[in-house]
């Protein structure tokens, strides 16, 4: 159970939507305007939201708020520095800001999606859980499979094993499955003993994800648990050869040293 606790407000990134479409529209610009223009307040935002996505937090939450001196009453505004807070792990704050776009725009299903990551990695997992209905009641949210994944993850903190797992299926039916999905399902699989699923699970998951090596590294280790060692040994390498410096890269080394050779 730590280990599934310790992912949940790294979640925040993969659920974390700043707009889909269903709130307030963030208009496009493309020329240079002045605090005078009217489009400015518009043009902090797409800066903001640039910063936000290279990890610049501080720096983001600055555009935000001077974007929200000008617009105190724009709801999508609200929901980028419920982001900012929620990525900075300042988690009163993130509720603070989600409760304002909200109270603005009740139907803001991105900032009901973000709310409820807030609660989760607050593991307030009733709140969460009521948000994340709230965000699948609306039939047109494009990021459906994400919200089925947060869900999972609030029951999984829960403890309920069955719905978790219902509910993380759900996130991977394709097309746009959540790669987390996958893992957190072979986890599930694993902790039960059903080995054999588990294998095939992370099977599926470096299938339809290639690039990412962290399938390949669950799937060598749990494969030298099985007895598989050729095969644990092809994927152990891949992911040194994929990212050799990472620290991916140091367990698949750990692991094969540990098998008796590279």
């Amino acid at each position: 159970m730590r280990r599934y606790i310790a992912l949940m407000l790294a979640i925040a990134v993969l659920g974390g939507c700043a707009s889909s479409g269903n709130g307030p529209e963030v208009a496009e610009t493309t020329t240079e305007v002045t605090p005078a223009d009217p489009l400015y307040p518009l043009t902090l935002m797409r800066e903001g939201s640039v910063l936000l996505q290279q990890g610049r937090y501080d720096e983001a939450l600055k555009k935000f708020e001077k974007a929200r001196s000008l617009q105190p009453t724009n709801a999508t505004i609200y929901n980028m520095i419920g982001l900012c807070y929620l990525r900075q792990a300042r988690l009163s704050d993130a509720l603070h800001a989600f409760d304002k776009a909200l109270e603005l725009v009740p139907s803001f299903s991105d900032a009901l999606n973000n709310r409820g990551l807030t609660y989760l990695a607050m593991k307030q997992y009733r709140m969460a859980e009521v948000d994340f209905l709230a965000v699948l009641a609306d039939v047109t949210y494009p990021h459906r499979k994400e919200v089925y994944y947060n869900l999972g993850m609030t029951q999984l903190g829960r403890g309920d094993y069955r719905t978790a797992e219902e509910n993380f299926r759900k996130a991977i039916v394709p097309p746009r499955a959540v790669f987390e999905a996958y893992l957190r399902l072979a986890e599930i699989f694993e902790q039960q003993g059903r080995l054999d699923e588990a294998i095939r699970m992370l099977e599926d998951a470096r299938l339809e994800f290639p690039e990412r090596v962290e399938a390949r590294l669950a799937l060598g280790r749990l494969q030298l648990a099985t007895g598989k060692v050729k095969e644990a040994r092809e994927n152990l390498k891949a992911v040194i050869d994929a990212a050799p410096a990472s620290d991916m890269a140091k367990q698949a080394e750990e692991l094969l040293a540990g098998a008796g050779g590279n």
